[in-house]
């Protein structure tokens, strides 16, 4: 699990704000390029872990901020399918 969570943390590390705008989209999760900027900032270069509840739950908490609730639910679905391994 821990290679997993190691690429996982590279490919945000790596992330353009138009490139999580267009994940985003995908799974029906509407953030504008401003509010990527934003949530990059608070994620690269720190070591979040979606994998443990608690790390999560703080995340997701200033995704809040950042953009909206309903947002942050959708995320919290999106990251719940991804740690139990019912990925799209």
């Amino acid at each position: 699990m821990i290679l997993f969570e190691k690429i996982i943390q590279q490919k945000i590390n790596s992330l353009k704000p138009e490139e999580l705008v267009s994940y985003a989209k995908q799974y029906d999760i509407s953030i504008s390029i401003n509010e990527a900027k934003q949530l990059l900032q608070l994620v690269q270069g720190k070591k979040i872990n979606v994998f443990h509840e608690e790390e999560r739950i703080a995340l997701l908490k200033q995704i809040a901020k950042i953009t909206s609730p309903e947002t942050a639910k959708k995320a919290n679905k999106l990251f719940l399918q991804f740690v139990n391994g019912n990925w799209k």
